[in-house]
Parts: C-alpha cells; structure tokens; sequence
C-alpha cells in the first residue's frame, strides 16, 4: 500500500474520482493528526521552501534519483509544513503539504478503484460494482452494431438463406402437416426445392379463406404470377418463400408453365363456384396436386411417362380427399362443394349437407365420391413396376389418402364423426416403413 501511494504523485485528484475530503486538501493523515496544539513542532524560522528542498536532497542522497524512490518513502504522520499553519508563509506550506497528502490519498483511491476493476472483470464484485467511465467506452467501441442489425433486417425481409428455408418449414408444420412429414423423407439434394414447392401451393391455398373480397384475392394472384415471371428473370421479390423457389428453379431448371397452371386454377376458384360433376374436380385436382407432384419429379431429376402417369391419378385422389376432409370446414361457413351431379342423384340437397345429416343419402354421396378416389389410387398402384424406383419418394402422400380412406370406411362414411379430424399419431412412422420398403 505504501509504494501505491507516491506512485503517482502527478496524478489529478477529478480524474480518478476521488471523494471532495481529497479534492480540498483533507486526506485520511490529517483526520488522524488530532488538534493543532499536536501540531506544532518546528522553529518559525525555517522556511518552508529550504525544508522542501533539504528533504529533496536529503531524500536523493538516501535513495539515487526521484525515479528510484518511488514507492520507498514512507509516509510521514506530521508533516513539517502543519507547524505553520498560522503564519501566511505557513499557510502556503501547509496547503502544499496538504496538496501531497491529498495525492498520496488519491493514489490509494486509484488502487482501490484498480482493484474494484480486477473484481469486475472476475469476481463477485464484478456483477455489483461500478465500470468507469473508460471501461465503459472501450466496451462502446467494441460492439458490433452493423453486423448485427445488418443480419437482423436481412432476417426480417427473408434475404437470409436459412432463414427463408426456415419460414417454409414452418409453414408447411401449421398448415400441412402431412406434406411437411412427405418433404423431410425426400432425398437431401431435392428436399429444399420440395419444401419450397409445397410452401408455395400452401400461399395460394389460403388466399381464398384469407380473404374478404374477390378483388384483394385476384391482386394476391396477380402477385405471385408476378413472382414467377420474375424468378425466371433472375429478380425474385424479397419474399421468403419466392427466394426459396428461384433456388429450385436454378437448381432443377423447373418448367414455368406447371407454376402458371396452379396459380390460374386458384385463381379460377376464388368465385366459390360448385363443382357441377366430378369431372370438374379431377380437373381442378389436376391442374392444382398434379401439376404440383409434376414439379416434384422435376426436382428428383426424373421425367418419365409412367411417372408422370401415377402423379396425374395421385393428385386427383388428393383433390377429391381434400375435398372431403374440407366439407366440415366449408359446412361451418355456409358452402358446399360437393359434386352436384353425385348429390342429384341420390336426391341430396345442400341443406342437408349444411345441416350435417346423417341420413344414408348423405352417406351414399360421400361413398360415391371416396370410391373414385380409392380408384385413382389403385389405378396408380396398377403400373408401379414400370415407375422408376427414384420417383416412389415424391409419392409417399399415398399413405395419409388411404389412411383417410380407411377411417373413412370405418365411420360408414359419416363425413362429420369427430374422427376423422383427428390427426394420426403413427403417421410418421407408416410414412418412414414405406419409404424404407420403396413402395407408394
């Protein structure tokens, strides 16, 4: 403690934030002086200004030059200077020893205040105790401020790869589940692409239930048609998902115009129009699951006739399950889309349907209408020794369609039990064995 306090006899008192007993003069030796009358010790003859310059010398014949004695010089409990104090030039002296004082007590705050650093830095303390004020600008110039709000705005606009890939992920989790199950099993190298593809689909299908007027739907179409045209131009919008299709796109050298039959036949549907036949709905399913499963080939690098056969069956099944699974949900909004021809000719009104009858009419309707999708499937099933083994993967959706199937049969075609809204707990796995056994 001793060599900490003349070590630094030049330094400022305000810089190191002493407390105002140093600033004016009183330190921690005078407090333990005691009364005046203790302090008077030396003739009035002696100058203050010879005994400064005896003891100097004094001092640098005992210890070499003032460089050398720092550190070694003991602190005096009365100063000469304090025997003075009454006298003008006393006084002088006094404030002069006073000042030393004061600089040896602000040295002792300096190696507190290095200590409390120390402490900051890896003690206890550190989490309780006060920065200075330079730690604290050191710590200032540190901060990476660019970069990270750089990343935070490229994130927030979907310019960040993963982060785009990662907003398609979660799309399809909350609003398709099953196809994001389907996605995952895909091989590495087109899983993305089909992430993408299945997120896109996912955009344009809410768009019609998103929406208030048909107006602000077709402008939500117009836009991704837009999208499309600009992918192909290398200039996609800062949208996640559309980054995510431009990659597909380059990767995979996909053919615009199964992008432009999707959009168009959503953009058709948002008139709510009825599906007068069951033709009608095959061709909506066409032009919509099968153009999509097209895309989906495209990405596993295959372009075979049989494929593409299996696909264009696989997604009409898809359109009609979708279908039934969605009557429920269009029931609770006044709508039905059932085929009107299947619904004529068992004599079945929408009224019925809307009041969620269970008369066997109704259930020969739903009967009819799951039997032609239970024959799109078995129909692609008929050929899958002439599909080439790499397309099976882009065709795991068969799994959840005759899962729906079979339940379906189990409740006698009651389109309304509760069971068929739930979601099945073993699907993961039944999609994993049937991947692993190459069949769909």
């Amino acid at each position: 403690m001793q060599d900490c306090r003349d070590a630094s006899l030049e330094t400022p008192i305000s810089s190191l934030g002493a407390p105002e007993s140093l600033a004016d003069g009183r330190g921690r030796d005078e407090t333990r002086e005691g009364p005046a009358e203790l302090r008077q010790g030396f003739p009035e003859s002696t100058s203050c200004r010879s005994r400064a310059t005896a003891h100097t010398q004094s001092t640098t014949a005992t210890h070499g030059s003032p460089q050398s004695r720092v550190g070694k010089r003991p602190l005096r409990a009365h100063s000469p200077a304090q025997s003075r104090a009454g006298t003008p030039r006393g006084r002088g002296c006094a404030q002069s020893a006073r000042g030393r004082r004061a600089r040896g007590a602000s040295v002792m705050a300096a190696s507190g205040l290095g200590s409390a650093r120390a402490a900051q830095r890896f003690g206890v303390l550190g989490l309780c105790g006060r920065r200075s004020p330079r730690d604290l600008c050191v710590r200032e110039r540190r901060l990476p401020g660019p970069a990270v709000s750089g990343r935070s705005v490229a994130v927030a606009s979907g310019l960040d790869a993963s982060g785009s890939e990662q907003y398609c992920l979660e799309l399809l989790r909350k609003r398709d589940y099953e196809g994001y199950l389907c996605s995952l099993l895909l091989p590495a190298e087109s899983r993305s692409s089909a992430l993408a593809l299945r997120a896109f689909n996912v955009e344009l299908a809410q768009v019609k239930d998103s929406v208030s007027e048909k107006a602000i739907g077709l402008m939500r179409m117009q836009f991704w048609k837009k999208t499309v045209e600009d992918i192909y131009l290398d200039n996609p919008p800062h949208q996640p998902v559309a980054i995510e299709l431009w990659k597909a796109v380059k990767r995979h050298n996909l053919t615009k115009r199964w992008f432009m039959k999707i959009i168009d036949e959503r953009e058709k549907n948002l008139d709510d129009k009825v599906y007068c036949n069951i033709q009608e709905l095959e061709n909506y399913a066409e032009n919509t699951q099968s153009a999509l499963l097209y895309l989906t080939l495209e990405t596993l690098g295959i372009k075979d006739l049989h494929a593409d056969h299996a696909a264009s069956h696989i997604g009409k099944a898809q359109g009609i399950v979708t279908c039934l699974r969605a009557t429920p949900y269009h029931g609770s909004r006044r709508k039905v889309f059932l085929p009107m021809d299947i619904c004529m000719l068992h004599g079945v009104s929408q009224e019925d349907v809307l009041r969620k009858s269970q008369d066997k009419k109704v259930r020969d309707v739903i009967y009819d209408i799951a039997s032609q999708a239970h024959l799109h499937l078995k129909h692609a099933r008929s050929f899958h020794k002439s599909v080439p083994a790499r397309a099976f993967p882009a065709f795991l959706q068969t799994v959840s369609l005759e899962d729906y199937l079979k339940k379906i049969q189990q409740v006698d075609f009651d389109i309304f039990h509760p069971s068929l809204q739930r979601r099945n707990a073993l699907l993961p796995l039944s999609l994993y064995i049937q991947s692993w056994r190459k069949r769909y």
